[in-house]
């Protein structure tokens, strides 16, 4: 059986967390599969709605923490849905992910089989008309995901490579001892567990561009971290194996996103005593994919889509209207 720990907190957008939520039970109840929410309790109407909901679900479980007064932390809700746990194998989910149980398995049982110790699955973010057609099943997933590698723009934003999408042992994350909680808001507090996790099972030496910070749309054009963190998933890439994030509005003024610079800070902080003079042969992971493809036999033009490193969102936008307002800066 797998566990999905997923942290909650209705501070922001509650209506659309509380629906995906309800979403993601409904589509896993007939399932091998339990879901334990790590609640932000704020007292509010909508923490009630949202207890009352879920208690309908006998293979879900709210662990309700009182963040009456804090600012929203992942890392502490992670931790907190942890510590329900009884079984195995874990994997971390955010609400907005799309239950795609027969993905999670997949990975789950390899590592079962012992073939890797943990798994990070890539994520491809959808639009918010992708998103309308494959909750409404207007397109299954595996049509969905071949458009994005026919290159279609309107359903997709961007692909994420590493993600914090991660199957793994609980007694890995008991291990490194879960999330760091000094991290508050959006960014990071995923990289240093993946890092941390990493560290555990391979003992790796971080070379001189580790701390280079430069996210891009291209997972064969990352940098620093993120192309340590990537080079994990590039088996999975060659698999096409993609997680689905479901859109939703995002507003980069509020708190939890401007939470971002002092959370690379602690990240920095961190990690830079930890970093070696050694060079890494490439900084990207441009040549160890063609050579993944060369000893597969795998003909790299099925995987044009990856090297797309177009910056922006301009032309993948849904709808003339969203692109005008992106223009505008509106």
């Amino acid at each position: 059986m797998l566990t999905a720990i997923i942290p909650i907190d209705l501070k922001r957008r509650p209506k659309d967390i509380i629906q995906k939520a309800i979403s993601i039970a409904e589509a896993t109840r007939e399932n091998n599969f339990k879901i334990i929410f790590g609640h932000g309790n704020r007292f509010t109407k909508y923490d009630h709605v949202f207890i009352e909901a879920l208690s309908e679900y006998n293979h879900v479980i709210v662990n309700s923490y009182d963040c009456s007064y804090k600012y929203i932390n992942t890392s502490l809700l992670r931790n907190f849905a942890f510590k329900l746990v009884d079984t195995e194998f874990i994997i971390l989910l955010d609400v907005d992910i799309y239950p795609d149980v027969v993905l999670f398995e997949k990975y789950k049982n390899k590592i079962q089989k012992g073939v890797k110790p943990f798994y990070i699955l890539p994520c491809l973010y959808l639009t918010k008309h992708g998103t309308h057609i494959l909750i409404k099943k207007k397109i299954s997933v595996e049509l969905l995901k071949k458009r994005y590698f026919d290159f279609s723009r309107k359903e997709f934003l961007h692909l994420a490579s590493p993600s914090s999408i991660t199957i793994l042992k609980s007694e890995s994350y008991k291990k490194i001892h879960g999330f760091d909680e000094s991290f508050q808001g959006h960014g990071y507090e995923d990289f240093d567990f993946l890092i941390r996790l990493y560290n555990h099972h391979f003992l790796s030496k971080l070379k001189s561009d580790f701390l280079i910070d430069k996210p891009c749309h291209s997972p064969l054009f990352t940098t620093g971290f993120r192309k340590y963190l990537g080079e994990y998933c590039l088996d999975i890439l060659l698999q096409k194996d993609l997680a689905l994030h479901l859109y939703h509005d995002k507003k980069h003024s509020d708190s939890y996103y401007s939470a971002r610079e002092e959370n690379y800070r602690i990240f920095r902080d961190k990690y830079k005593n930890a970093i070696s003079d050694e060079c890494h042969y490439d900084t990207t992971l441009l040549l160890s994919f063609i050579q993944r493809c060369i000893d597969r036999g795998d003909d790299i033009r099925d995987y044009s889509i990856y090297f797309d490193n177009k910056p922006g969102h301009v032309d993948r936008y849904d709808t003339m209207y969203r692109k005008v307002k992106y223009i505008l800066g509106i």
